[in-house]
Formats: structure tokens, C-alpha cells, sequence
């Protein structure tokens, strides 16, 4: 069995629907608030819990909550789902904690304090935290930016001189993480438009494009200009996934078609969760974008980030409508 292991945040969501972000100075009436678990790395570990066979696939989490009632619900509501959370510790203080404002559009800001999260050191990052029951090594390290970006490259550095692929989604972005060194190490850069255009230094506007084959150039870049070898995807929102490996042609994947958009704000980790839970289960690359393409549809139509995670079933439901 294949074992994907989390490297990444656990924040407690605290989220408010409101019909626009106030201007400053202002006060307005909201539409509602609510609270989740979230933070991208346990987002991304119930994302790919959720969206892979249990007895295909084996799906760890490493990080850190406080000692208060979000750390509690953060853990044992991974732990429910069926992800491992042996390697959660519970330290002193208070756990990570994010405040989302999204409007009535779908559009999404967040604010995140990062808490237990902070707490990690470079020194604290051991080999041991990317094996399975203290023994074999993790097949997949997948981390973001939201923990000490120190940490960060020292994660990635431990993995990929342990020969573990690396799933990086260089979230939030940080452009000074960004050097030919550190992208070298990877082996599936996934990234959204934003993202891309950090990447590759170059603002663009995805509605001035007519055709797939200009995205497709946009992304290839990435190898050009940092000399990649892994494979890069790219989620470009209700416009479709472009895919690129490197010594082959990129490829436009179409988009399924949302019902509606209610909140965004876990699209992004429910595509991340199912592709990796795809690959990890030995499906091909186009087939796990197509997978990672459903998962993002069926998220953009219901509230929250862990909470709009859609299941296995759900999404084999959009993925079969296309064969």
C-alpha cells in the first residue's frame, strides 16, 4: 500500500458570508458565520483521505495544535475521517486559527494567525517524521507554505535526499522561496493561475486567451526557466487543469461544469487531495486531473474548505460522466 504523508498547517476556521468586504472604517451586517477545522496541510490530508480508496492508499498527518478546544477538534476530526494522526502533537499555547470573509460572489480573503504552527524549527524536522510506524519511508511528502518557511526547505531538503517524491503547493505563495535549487527537488508542482504567474514572473489576465495552446505555453515556462523535470499542474478555476511533464507536450484538460459557486475556498485542496490520492493509487496523470478536476467542481458549490471536501463516490459519479 502507498503511504502519502502531510507536511503542513491545522487551523480552526472561523467563517463569515458576507455580501462584500466592508471598506475600512465600515461596519456592515453579514449573512452568516460558522466554524470549521481547516489549514491547507489538513485540508489537503482530508482531502486526500476522502477522495482515496481506504485500502488503496495509506494517509498520514505531521503537524501541530495548541493545548485549547480547536486543537482537540482539529485532531480528532482528521483522525475520524481515518487519516493517521499519531504524529499531531499537542504543544503549548494556542492552535492555528483563520478568518475567512467570503462574498456572496464565491470570492474568498483570509487571515491567518498561525499559532501552534509557528512553533516549528528547522532542527525539529527529522527523517523520522516522514516514516511509517517508525520503519519504511512515506512514498509522498506533500507540503504548502503555511508553516516557518525555514522549515519548509528543510522538509523538502529531508525528503528528496531520501529519494520521497514531493507534492509542493507553494501556498501561500513566497516569492523568495522561489530559486531553480529548491524546484529542482520536486516532483509535482501544483500551483493555480496566481501561483503560475509568480512562478514564472509574468501577470496575465486568463480571459485575454482564446485558445488552450496559449495556457499550455504559460506553464511550460516553468520548466524553461527553473530547468524542471517533475511535472507541473495547473488549475486555472472554472477554465480548466493544464498538465505539463517535462520532455512531453503540455495538455488542456476541460473543466466540469459547477452547478453553482458558493464558496472557493477548498477547491483548491479538494483538486490537490484527489490527484495525489489519484497518482498514489497508480492512475496515470491525465486520469488524476480528471479526478482532481471533479473534486474542485463539486467543492466550489458548497461552504467551507474541510466541510466542501466532497467523498470518493461523489466524484467518481463526474469522473465516469466522461468516459
Amino acid at each position: 500500500m502507498p503511504h502519502v504523508t502531510v507536511f503542513g498547517s491545522l487551523n480552526y476556521d472561523l467563517v463569515v458570508s458576507t455580501p462584500r468586504v466592508p471598506q475600512g472604517g465600515e461596519t456592515i451586517h453579514c449573512d452568516s458565520f460558522a466554524t470549521h477545522c481547516g489549514g491547507k496541510g489538513a485540508n489537503q490530508a482530508l482531502a486526500i483521505r476522502r477522495l482515496s480508496p481506504p485500502t488503496s492508499v495509506d494517509v498520514r498527518m505531521v503537524g501541530r495544535v495548541g493545548e485549547d478546544a480547536f486543537g482537540e477538534q482539529l485532531k480528532s476530526g482528521l483522525e475520524k475521517a481515518g487519516t493517521n494522526v499519531s504524529l499531531v502533537e499537542t504543544v503549548p499555547g494556542e492552535s492555528g486559527v483563520a478568518v475567512i470573509l467570503v462574498e456572496r460572489s464565491g470570492e474568498n480573503r483570509i487571515l491567518v494567525s498561525a499559532g501552534a504552527n509557528g512553533t516549528y524549527m528547522p532542527n525539529d524536522v527529522k527523517l523520522d517524521l516522514f516514516r511509517v510506524n517508525g520503519q519504511a519511508l512515506t512514498d509522498y511528502l506533500v507540503i504548502q507554505n503555511e508553516l516557518p518557511l525555514p522549515v519548509v526547505l528543510r522538509a523538502i531538503d529531508v525528503a528528496f535526499d531520501s529519494g520521497i517524491k514531493i507534492v509542493y503547493n507553494p501556498s501561500p505563495m513566497e516569492q523568495s522561496l522561489l530559486t531553480r535549487e529548491l524546484i529542482s527537488k520536486i516532483s509535482y508542482l501544483v500551483v493555480n493561475e496566481s501561483e503560475l504567474a509568480a512562478l514564472i514572473q509574468q501577470d496575465f489576465d486568463i480571459s485575454d486567451f482564446s485558445n488552450s495552446d496559449a495556457l499550455i505555453e504559460l506553464v511550460k515556462k516553468v520548466h524553461t526557466k527553473y530547468d524542471f523535470k517533475g511535472t507541473v499542474v495547473t488549475t486555472f478555476g472554472g477554465h480548466g487543469t493544464v498538465y505539463s511533464i517535462y520532455g512531453s507536450e503540455g495538455v488542456f484538460v476541460k473543466p466540469f461544469k459547477a452547478k453553482q459557486v458558493i464558496d472557493t475556498t477548498g477547491a483548491g485542496d479538494s483538486f490537490l487531495g484527489a490527484f495525489v490520492g489519484a497518482v498514489a493509487d497508480g492512475k496515470s496523470v491525465p486520469e488524476a486531473i480528471k479526478w482532481g478536476a471533479a473534486a474542485g467542481c463539486l467543492a466550489v458549490g458548497r461552504e467551507g474548505a474541510a466541510d466542501s471536501i466532497p467523498m470518493l463516490y461523489e466524484a467518481q459519479v463526474l469522473v465516469d460522466s466522461v468516459h
